[in-house]
């Protein structure tokens, strides 16, 4: 079986498996969708706020693709107050703020 990537609409809050890379848009809003990565798990739909922390992690480009070990993507904040803990942190020591969301 060949790999396969999740692609999300983070408007809609929806999520895709693919298993060719290459630009896909929103069945819903017709937006192109963002390659979240292989070991990325959707949230339900209605948890607003966990969609929020996904959408954080994406826009500073961290993402859920397996590491070469086979391990998984590796520390990921899972709420708002750790995604809020860890921004005022990168802002308070002038870390990089993909490094500081995804040290645990």
């Amino acid at each position: 079986m060949p790999h396969r990537s999740a692609y999300v609409c983070l408007s809609c809050r929806l999520s895709f498996k693919h298993s060719r890379q290459r630009t896909y848009h929103c069945p819903k809003c017709r937006r192109a969708l963002l390659l979240a990565g292989d070991a990325f798990e959707a949230p339900p739909r209605r948890d607003r706020d966990a969609w929020r922390v996904v959408a954080v992690l994406l826009h500073a480009g961290l993402d859920f693709r397996q590491s070469c070990c086979g391990c998984g993507p590796g520390y990921r904040p899972r709420t708002l107050r750790e995604v809020r803990a860890r921004l005022a942190s990168a802002e308070r020591t002038a870390t990089p703020v993909s490094r500081a969301l995804a040290t645990p």
